[in-house]
């Protein structure tokens, strides 16, 4: 079977022995370096990082631009338009904020108002069947309180997330996310 790498439309043939066969790797251990390439390439693929060429080509196109219009959105400060971008069940598995599209958009409001001139950038994105992941830039200034750090300090500072969507319907359902606070306690607090 075919593998698309991330980045890549092009097929790449695998190297799995034929069926019933021995593999090419100089002895029957399964040691050597295609198998080990075999061994990589499907732990990689479980990932998500490789799908098979059939399922690549099955993706819905909306991914990206659902995500670009997430990014949008933020950048925006427009946290009256959430519904274009998630379901009104949306579930927040982040423990910091409830689900729901209301709650959402309240917390969108409420990271405008403590961060005004709030900057997000979309670092890299990986897209597979019905699951959407990025890594991204919060920026801003800390001229408000901020959850953990009540005095302003007039300092720029950044931070970077690993969130990962699950879509339905075009529109996120489920979230979750890592978010490096001790990268800003750094700059915030130093």
């Amino acid at each position: 079977m075919g593998i698309v790498e991330h980045g890549s439309s092009m097929p790449r043939r695998s190297h799995a022995p034929p069926p019933g066969g021995r593999a090419q790797d100089g002895g029957a251990s399964g040691t050597g370096s295609d198998a080990m390439r075999r061994r990589l390439l499907l732990g990689v693929g479980a990932a998500g990082l490789m799908v098979p060429a059939a399922q690549a080509a099955c993706e819905p196109p909306g991914h990206a631009a659902l995500l670009a219009r997430y990014v949008a959105l933020k950048n925006a400060r427009d946290a009256t338009r959430c519904g274009e971008i998630a379901r009104v069940d949306y579930v927040e598995h982040s423990g910091r904020s409830p689900s729901g599209l209301a709650a959402l958009a309240a917390n969108w409001q409420a990271q405008f108002e403590a961060i005004p001139d709030l900057r997000v950038t979309l670092d890299d994105q990986v897209i597979g069947g019905d699951r959407v992941a990025a890594r991204m830039t919060y920026a801003g200034t800390h001229t408000r309180p901020l959850p953990g750090f009540a005095r302003p300090t007039g300092r720029a500072f950044s931070f970077a997330t690993f969130d990962l969507w699950r879509v339905q319907g075009g529109l996120f359902a489920e979230h979750w996310d890592l978010v490096d606070f001790a990268g800003l306690a750094r700059q915030l607090n130093g």
